[in-house]
């Protein structure tokens, strides 16, 4: 009886101690199994967070990239001027094309790179209007905001030297087409803040400044030298006055002048990259003109009107310039109307029409596409 007593009480003493290594064990694991899932969902709360976060910098990233006024890696240059004065070869040989150029029927666009002082490369979009419409300009102006600010973007008007009597013309509908393509691209804000802006780096800003960066390039100047003196000097003269009042630059260029190719393609990467900025201006019209934005005055051009009065304007240029060359109406300028009134050609007009509906397809994938950045491939 006492011995099974004992027996028992061995067997229930060693019952209880299972139990409690039980309890034991049961205890550590819970523990171990909270701080396991604990931990876990720790690692899920920092990846979503981090995902977060890199998608919130992502996002400031690219808000700033297209909104700085001073820094970008990528620029834009919105060409338009005068027909057959050589935007295409002036491009080409700007980007090193060994291509024939082919005449612009509506628009082109082009790129190019540019090893910089980082890793990553400076990008240069280049858009040509061949065809000119304000809806062509505003398509080039949204296309180019896709990639970086509009600061970033240099309006070049390349205006034929060689044709006097068609050249006023040609300036006033490429301003038209630029002005109403801004209303339509960019936000009546906007433009103001580019106007204020460019008014203080200018000494003598007017009523007619163009909120853009801008340079008039006077195309053909190996034709132009043919022409008698006084007449290259006063349209010298106007170029500089509405280069002034705009607040652009000037820049005479030939294709068949060396130095004159070299020079532009200099400006060219002054404005598409971050070439070095040209400091001298040559103002002696015997020579080739290169006039640096914001560095004239309209006493140095002296063109014969009252700088203190409301005639500095581009309309009191006009006057002087048209009494002297009355313009032709009938020789073709920089475009047609906006009415776009059909050519000659029913062939020309289909592949007009044609060029422009790709190039709006184009525009279209590119704002609906999930990366806002203008698409550049590896070149071959």
């Amino acid at each position: 009886m006492t011995t099974n007593m004992k027996t028992d009480g061995c067997t229930t003493f060693i019952l209880q101690v299972l139990l409690y290594c039980w309890l034991l064990c049961f205890v550590i694991s819970l523990h171990l199994t909270l701080f396991f899932v604990s931990d876990m969902s720790g690692k899920v709360v920092n990846r979503e967070n981090t995902r977060e976060l890199a998608l919130k910098i992502a996002t400031e990233e690219e808000k700033r990239r297209k909104t700085d006024p001073t820094e970008s890696h990528e620029k834009s240059l919105i060409i338009v001027g005068s027909k057959e004065v050589g935007k295409t070869t002036m491009i080409y040989r700007f980007l090193e094309k060994e291509d024939t150029p082919k005449a612009t029927l509506a628009m082109d666009y082009s790129y190019g790179r540019k090893a910089g002082k980082s890793l990553i490369k400076d990008v240069v979009h280049v858009w040509e209007i061949g065809h000119l419409t304000s809806s062509l300009v505003a398509t080039a102006m949204s296309g180019s905001a896709l990639s970086h600010s509009p600061y970033h973007t240099t309006i070049l008007i390349v205006l034929d030297l060689s044709k006097p009597e068609i050249l006023w013309n040609s300036l006033e509908e490429c301003l038209d087409a630029l002005r109403k393509a801004m209303k339509i691209s960019y936000s009546d804000e906007l433009v103001r803040e580019m106007l204020e802006q460019k008014k203080k780096t200018l000494k003598e800003p007017t009523a007619d400044l163009f909120p853009m960066k801008v340079c008039l390039i006077g195309g053909k100047y190996d034709a132009f030298r043919e022409l008698h003196v006084d007449d290259r000097e006063l349209v010298g003269q106007v170029l500089r006055a509405t280069a002034h009042t705009l607040g652009a630059g000037l820049h005479y260029h030939s294709a068949k002048d060396a130095h004159l190719l070299r020079k532009t393609k200099e400006l060219l990467s002054q404005y598409g990259f971050r070439g070095q900025v040209a400091r001298a201006s040559v103002t002696d019209y015997e020579k080739p003109l290169s006039v640096v934005a914001g560095s004239d005055s309209f006493d140095a051009i002296d063109l014969g009107y009252s700088v203190g009065k409301p005639t500095t304007t581009l309309d009191a240029i006009g006057q002087i310039y048209v009494t002297r060359f009355p313009q032709d109406s009938g020789e073709p300028g920089a475009g047609v109307d906006e009415s776009s009134q059909e050519a000659a050609e029913p062939l020309v007009d289909r592949l007009r029409l044609q060029r422009e509906q790709e190039i709006s397809v184009l525009l279209r994938q590119m704002l609906e596409a999930p990366s806002t950045n203008i698409p550049v491939p590896e070149p071959y």
